[in-house]
């Protein structure tokens, strides 16, 4: 039963996905999506991880609704700051070297990839815990300080889940 309850939730969430992707709600769209996302657990589960993976890679669905919407939130944000200062040509683009208070792998990963989904940042590297990000508004070297800019709450987010 709670394999059965798991797929769904897949394929609810990959239906999702697919829906935002096209751009369109309709319900082709969305059979489309579920029967693509069904598709991908399947060969997922049998043929690319021999792990388990729902232990290895817990996301909870409310979390990750609310960290969606946040991150989107930032995004807006990130990008009416980054295009204000490419226009003013008030920008000092640099790499800094930031660490992270997160142990698990696969949440840096999805830190990193949010960091270079704000736009003004792109990670470039990570090598264990510590991320070296492109910020175009670099203002302080200070690793510490730039780490609290540029992960924000989303790093807080991901710790407190």
């Amino acid at each position: 039963m709670k394999r059965i309850i798991y797929y769904l939730e897949m394929i609810f969430l990959c239906s999702i996905l697919w829906v935002i992707l096209n751009e369109r709600i309709t319900i082709g769209h969305i059979v489309l999506g579920g029967v693509l996302g069904l598709f991908a657990v399947l060969i997922s589960d049998r043929f690319l991880l021999f792990v388990n993976y729902k232990r290895t890679y817990k996301v909870r669905p409310l979390w990750l609704l609310k960290y969606l919407l946040y991150l989107l939130f930032q995004i807006y944000l990130s990008g009416f700051s980054t295009i204000s200062k490419i226009i003013s040509g008030n920008i000092n683009p640099d790499i800094v070297e930031i660490e992270t208070e997160i142990k698990n792998d696969f949440y840096i990963c999805i830190l990193a990839n949010s960091i270079t989904l704000t736009p003004g940042t792109v990670t470039v590297d990570k090598v264990g815990q510590k991320l070296k990000v492109l910020w175009i508004d670099c203002t302080t070297k200070d690793s510490r300080l730039a780490g609290r800019i540029i992960k924000g709450k989303l790093e807080k987010m991901m710790i407190g889940r």
